[in-house]
């Protein structure tokens, strides 16, 4: 059933709030299907997603009413699929700069779009994109932030982390942190129009464990490597051996 309070707040336009979902992208992709028009900023939010998605088929997994689960919608016009990552670019930097906003401690985007906090992973972002012909038609971009949860399951808690865990003092409503994410992605929307190099610039800046000699798995092999950047088609440059090589996502594992 639908609510339209989340934390005690009203929502802001544009963010519909559901008691429980399976999952806000498919929420949200059934949406586009049956409604016409969609705003183009439009946001499905849950206070408690069942059967939440993540990358590489990985579920994600988050306490009821403790969390960010969220879909956005971008519209973005005449977007070539070649260009698609100029997405991943928009979505990253707006959570990240929203997390700056609680946070003194150190956040970085883990290529190509998990957010973290002292090498904790406290967000993740999943795109999914509709395709027309050459252009990407809509693109649903799920995030999941912890917020408030404490706990997490003996297999990543070490790895991860929330909000209250890095803020004591933490003062937010859940529903404010969409609608700030809401207004993030519409600023670097516009900016990705007027200069996409100028959005991978700030990506760059900003990439988890830059220029930094770590070990990760390289096709297949354990490997010593430093990233460099990560290029407008989404590879990642990695240097390993004095050689520099471009991955993609099945490419490599981090090894934390």
């Amino acid at each position: 059933m639908q609510n339209n309070t989340f934390f005690e707040d009203s929502t802001p336009n544009n963010i519909i709030v559901f008691e429980e979902l399976p999952s806000t992208n498919d929420y949200l992709k059934e949406l586009l299907s049956k409604v016409k028009p969609l705003d183009p900023h439009t946001v499905i939010m849950t206070k408690n997603q069942t059967a939440g998605k993540g990358q590489r088929g990985n579920q994600w997994k988050s306490a009821a009413n403790q969390n960010l689960t969220a879909s956005f919608l971008i519209s973005p016009e005449k977007l070539d699929i070649s260009n698609q990552f100029s997405l991943t670019l928009i979505a990253s930097l707006a959570v990240y700069d929203t997390l700056k906003t609680f946070v003194k401690q150190d956040v970085a985007i883990k290529w190509p779009n998990d957010i973290l906090i002292n090498n904790k992973k406290i967000a993740g972002i999943l795109i999914e994109n509709k395709i027309s012909g050459s252009y990407i038609k809509h693109s649903i971009v799920g995030i999941g932030i912890n917020v408030y949860q404490y706990d997490f399951p003996a297999e990543i808690d070490q790895k991860t982390t929330s909000l209250i865990l890095e803020n004591e003092l933490l003062v937010v409503k859940i529903l404010q942190l969409a609608h700030l994410i809401q207004e993030k992605i519409k600023h670097y929307t516009v900016l990705s129009k007027e200069n996409n190099a100028a959005l991978l610039n700030l990506y760059n800046q900003k990439l988890f464990r830059k220029h930094e000699l770590h070990s990760y798995n390289y096709e297949g092999n354990i490997v010593k490597g430093k990233i460099i950047k990560v290029e407008s088609d989404g590879l990642l440059q990695i240097e390993i051996k004095n050689k520099l090589h471009k991955v993609d996502l099945k490419g490599i594992t981090y090894i934390l």
